[in-house]
């Protein structure tokens, strides 16, 4: 192979190169707004969870215990946000 066509193999290869580079740093902004976005969902998701378990403190309070079937129905709310929180935690962790 000649100098000239040594250098048109490395300039071809480097122009690659620097389109992965850009297409990397592309990806790299599309996924730190993603992690933003889930951190905003998990910090909304926390907030739910703690204006719920207010609630239910309150609402034990008030009424001196609640029957199984509220018992029940809250369980089953605050467990579904806490799987949404996980979820939003684990999305965090990839």
């Amino acid at each position: 192979m000649s100098h000239a066509e040594d250098l048109q193999r490395i300039r071809q290869k480097l122009k690659q190169l620097i389109e992965q580079h850009q297409t990397l740093l592309s990806e790299k902004k599309r996924l730190s707004v993603e992690v933003e976005n889930v951190k905003q969902t998990l910090s909304e998701q926390r907030s739910l969870n703690q204006g719920l378990s207010d609630q239910l403190s309150a609402a034990q309070l008030k009424t001196g215990g609640l029957s199984q079937d509220e018992k029940a129905a809250i369980e089953k709310k605050i467990n579904h946000y806490i799987k949404e929180i996980d979820r939003c935690i684990s999305q965090l962790g990839n």
